[in-house]
């Protein structure tokens, strides 16, 4: 019995030390528009990296350490990837110094801004789209409750 749980203690923890929250990782960069997003709300500071060149080149250039998850807690930032306007994957670590970023990341990051649209209809939801993209915004998708619709949500690098 005292066997089973040692063994079973063991491979728990290795088991907790692997990169399982690598967001970069079986990503294909070369097909379409990316942004990966680094919201800290402890620190308020929203960082975005658009350069495709610098997310292919560190596909193990960010993930939360086997003791930055959340748990049961409040999160202090999350990691967010974004492929043509699309969330596919999103990250969320306890603090800062549980994240780990290459030095690669840490120097590509830019400062930016958040804001949100509510489109009327379908049709205002495309033009401000295509008005966002041409003003260098990075607009993405993002489904809202209660009222079940999609609205805009767009960052931009800060000037």
């Amino acid at each position: 019995m005292k066997l089973t749980i040692k063994i079973a203690t063991i491979f728990i923890l290795l088991s907790s030390c692997s990169k399982s929250d690598n967001i970069l990782e079986n990503r294909n960069f070369n097909k379409g528009n990316w942004l990966l997003v680094n919201v800290n709300y402890a620190n308020k500071t929203l960082e975005l990296i658009d350069d495709k060149s610098i997310l292919e080149k560190n596909k193990n250039g960010i993930y939360v350490l086997p003791t930055g998850d959340c748990g049961g807690t409040t999160c202090d930032g999350f990691i967010k990837l974004y492929q043509d306007g699309k969330l596919v994957g999103q990250l969320e670590y306890l603090t800062r110094t549980l994240l780990y970023e290459s030095k690669s990341i840490k120097e590509s990051y830019k400062n930016g801004t958040e804001s949100y649209l509510e489109p009327e209809n379908s049709e205002d939801f495309k033009t401000n789209w295509d008005s966002l993209v041409k003003a260098n915004n990075y607009p993405t998708i993002k489904h809202i409750q209660p009222d079940d619709k999609d609205i805009i949500l767009t960052y931009k690098k800060s000037e």
